[in-house]
Parts: structure tokens; sequence; C-alpha cells
């Protein structure tokens, strides 16, 4: 991947499972966050200062350590501070509100879709492992999880259920922006 010519950043994440809230940094040469969780050979997370906390009490049960945590695991993962966005984008696409449900948590917020006929074809294109959800909330009530907001989500597609409202506005074509949109993730 191009990113290998780029120089190593460290990003600060959040990641949750079922059981587990996880604080770490992440070191990696790509720039987007989506991207790192969606490299085709990637089945695992590699965290430097890894603090292990249980969902709901938050009471910790490991760290800080060098940790590898296993992608088909992860719930959900943020950043925890800005991330740099890329300008480019590989394939038009439009925002819709969406809720996801990962048990036990709930997470709202802008789903991306590419242009399709209908709505469901363009939810059914979906593709990487991981969906990134813009300005995102995410919460468990169940498990005494206070709401969250975030910029950027990246949920597992295999843990995750996603609805989209009945009555989403959709259009069927990209609009003509010029020099194209820019990219969230």
């Amino acid at each position: 991947m191009l990113g290998s010519f780029s120089p190593i950043q460290s990003l600060p994440v959040t990641v949750v499972t079922d059981q587990l809230v996880i604080n770490g940094t992440i070191q990696t040469r790509i720039r987007r966050l989506t991207d790192v969780v969606n490299e085709p050979d990637a089945a695992h997370l590699i965290l430097f200062d890894a603090t292990f906390m249980l969902v709901g009490s938050r009471r910790v049960v490991a760290g800080p350590s060098l940790s590898q945590v296993q992608l088909s695991d992860v719930l959900f993962l943020h950043a925890n501070g800005p991330t740099e966005a890329g300008t480019e984008m590989r394939t038009p696409k439009q925002a819709v509100r969406a809720i996801l449900i990962a048990p036990p948590w709930t997470i709202e917020g802008q789903i991306h879709l590419p242009y399709e006929s209908e709505i469901h074809q363009a939810l059914d294109a979906l593709s990487g492992r991981f969906i990134p959800v813009t300005a995102a909330r995410y919460w468990a009530y169940s498990v005494a999880e206070s709401p969250n907001q975030v910029d950027l989500l990246v949920v597992n597609r295999d843990r995750a259920h996603v609805s989209i409202p009945a009555g989403a506005e959709w259009r069927k074509q990209a609009p003509d922006l010029g020099g194209g949109p820019e990219n969230p993730w």
C-alpha cells in the first residue's frame, strides 16, 4: 500500500469489544483509520501502552501493556483525537443517517453509501470489514455506558446490524462538484 512511504505516526485509539474497552496507541504508516482496520491481511492490531477496562464498570483489568487485539473481536474503534483526513475519495458517496446495533452498544451517525438507483442496493454494496461512521454517538445503557461523541468511528460489519430510518432522503446520482468531494475519513 502507498502508506509505506509515509512516516510512522502514533494514533491513540479506543477499541471496544463485547466485554472490554481498550485504550492504547497504534503505530502505523497508513493515514486513515478506516484503511488501517480494512487492510486485507490484518488479523489484529498491536497497541502500545494499552489499558484494558471492563465494559460498564471501567475497572482496569490489565495495563499499561504492549498488546495484540484480534480484529474479529472488535465491535468498533475510534481515534482519541483529531485524525488527518485524505482529500481523495475513491468512490463518490453520500452520507445517510443510520443506527448501528452492536450489542450491547448502539451507535448513531452517518454512514457513507455509494450512489445507486435504490438505497437498498447501496446498503448491499458496503464493502470492507469496517464501516466508517461520521458524527457518531455511541452508548450502552444496559451496562451503564453513557453516550460518547466522536468525529469518526469504525464499526465491524460482521458484528453490527445497520438500520436506516424509513423515509431517509436518497439521491440516485452524485452531484457534480467540479473538483470532487473531500473524504471525511
